[in-house]
């Protein structure tokens, strides 16, 4: 999961004050009711009190949905409920709701960020995950980093769908465009997974997957790195589908120490042991 632009609660109490001043000072009876709603929605919020705080921000942005503290009180609805209450599916309808209202925003692509988050990681919706994915990518108001996790989300979301040349191609487009991203590892490990998926059925599918594990293999050289480990059981697993078996023996063996799960490497060596005395006779 990449690190949001900035914590949803930060800076609330700089933001509490100033939404006082504004609104009590302005001797507005209604306006002092929306005030006193949000003041209360906040003392909830400060005590943990999470789904009574978004009921007072709720009441605050039916009074008031257009006005500033309507759609400030709707964007802290809808963060608490997506990282405090796991109510995902109102919070993503909040976030679309907020993203109508206030598109200059600068909290509008945040609320983009946190919708892709939703549809992708809480609800699963990859479908859903790759049109919004696909309007990120062509909008100006992301970094580069943003967007090559946007690339990574789409292909990673095709490949969920079985639609695995489609996740491919993805991939490969992102690794194109993004190079030195910190994505690109992860990103070189699933187009590999990709490649090998489709080793039934495309005689040159094997081979690719085989290169991309040991380029990957070679990026993340070193035991410090996760990806290192990964990367030398895929190739090792690469090399036993192409009948390399010693090479695929040796290859396991230097990671029996390292593999999350040492019974895993202990059973594919000694399956490869077998089968190197089978072929031996």
């Amino acid at each position: 999961m990449m690190a949001r632009r900035q914590n949803p609660s930060s800076d609330r109490g700089v933001r509490f004050a100033l939404i006082f001043l504004l609104l009590v000072g302005s001797g507005c009876t209604a306006q002092s009711s929306i005030s006193n709603h949000y003041l209360t929605a906040e003392k909830l919020w400060s005590e943990k009190n999470y789904p009574a705080a978004v009921a007072e921000f709720e009441r605050v942005v039916k009074e008031s949905p257009d006005s500033a503290i309507g759609l400030q009180a709707l964007w802290r609805a809808s963060t608490t409920q997506a990282l405090f209450l796991n109510e995902p599916q109102k919070a993503l309808k909040g976030f679309e709701s907020f993203i109508q209202r206030a598109s200059s925003s600068e909290l509008a692509p945040q609320a983009m960020l946190e919708m892709g988050e939703i549809l992708f990681t809480r609800l699963n919706q990859y479908g859903r995950a790759i049109e919004h994915y696909e309007k990120l990518i062509e909008s100006p108001r992301f970094r580069e980093e943003e967007k090559a996790l946007f690339h990574y989300r789409v292909a990673r979301s095709h490949f969920h769908l079985q639609r695995i040349r489609k996740s491919i191609e993805w991939y490969e487009k992102m690794l194109a465009a993004f190079p030195s991203s910190t994505w690109t590892p992860r990103a070189m490990a699933d187009l590999g997974s990709a490649w090998y998926a489709l080793g039934d059925h495309d005689r040159t599918a094997l081979p690719k997957a085989l290169k991309i594990f040991q380029d990957l293999k070679n990026r993340t050289r070193g035991r410090q790195h996760r990806l290192y480990v990964e990367a030398v059981f895929n190739e090792a697993s690469t090399l036993e589908e192409l009948d390399k078996l010693e090479e695929a023996h040796d290859l396991f063996m230097t990671i029996q120490n390292d593999y999350p799960a040492p019974n895993v490497i202990r059973i594919r060596m000694v399956r490869l042991s077998e089968r190197m005395k089978k072929k031996r006779k």
